[in-house]
């Protein structure tokens, strides 16, 4: 039985100027692989209170890297698990009435 993969898309979109390039992976081109190693990626860890949370960006160029690096300044908050409202799902004791 022969395999062979006729369709490998990535896709990256620069942080820095918003730049969104698709590069077909099956057989890439010398100028393609050049062109997907100049990028740059830029990571910040930091504590939240309970937990570590690792941001990334990415730059398509030097040039780029300040203004993607500039979005990980301030830490954004966590997004929420769910959205279970929990208040609705409390229920209330009714009270003794003697």
């Amino acid at each position: 039985m022969t395999q062979v993969m006729i369709s490998q898309k990535y896709k990256k979109t620069c942080d820095g100027c918003g730049l969104v390039k698709e590069y077909e992976m099956v057989e890439p081109s010398e100028a393609q692989i050049v062109e997907m190693t100049e990028w740059f990626t830029v990571i910040r860890e930091f504590f939240d209170g309970q937990h570590f949370i690792k941001a990334i960006v990415q730059a398509c160029n030097l040039q780029c890297v300040p203004a993607a690096a500039v979005t990980l300044a301030t830490p954004v908050a966590p997004e929420p698990i769910d959205n279970i409202d929990l208040a609705s799902l409390q229920q209330t004791k009714p009270s003794d009435v003697n």
